[in-house]
């Protein structure tokens, strides 16, 4: 039994790294207010705030290193620690990995280790000059966890 769980972050404006130079500008249309954002008109990161898959790979690394390391599996519970990991995993990565404008998504598969041959895969359309991704695998004697970071530059 294998588990899964994806988290996107980047829906909103705000978590897409927006700066306040993007004018914010608010339409009160009734009751209703609606954001209006403009164009920046930055198409790509800036040398510095580019995803390097080595700092996710790292942050990925000590986030679920530290978080299955006493765990064995159980597949009622397998659930909750995709869910649980894939949070901690996105939370590290915005704050340690300095990637501001880049939608982030995570995705977790925690399955038994019972000797069995497993290949997790994915396909993606994007931009390769500013997007980009990172893996890791974790494994001990009852259970294996990849965890996988895609980041997509989004203007």
């Amino acid at each position: 039994a294998v588990r899964s769980a994806a988290i996107v972050l980047g829906s909103d404006p705000q978590c897409l790294g927006h700066r306040a130079s993007a004018k914010n500008r608010v339409a009160a249309m009734g009751d209703q207010h609606v954001h209006v954002w403009e164009n920046t008109y930055i198409m790509h990161p800036k040398d510095e705030e580019k995803f390097m898959p080595s700092k996710v790979q790292a942050a990925i690394k000590k986030v679920t290193d530290e978080y299955l390391k006493d765990k064995e599996y159980h597949v009622e519970e397998a659930k909750m620690w995709t869910l649980d990991l894939s949070n901690d995993i996105k939370a590290a990565v915005k704050t340690e990995c300095n990637i501001p404008r880049y939608k982030v998504i995570v995705q977790v598969v925690i399955g038994e280790q019972a000797s069995q041959g497993i290949r997790v895969a994915s396909k993606c359309l994007w931009d390769v000059s500013s997007d980009n991704w990172a893996s890791y695998t974790y494994t001990n004697n009852s259970l294996f966890a990849t965890a996988m970071v895609f980041g997509c530059y989004y203007e």
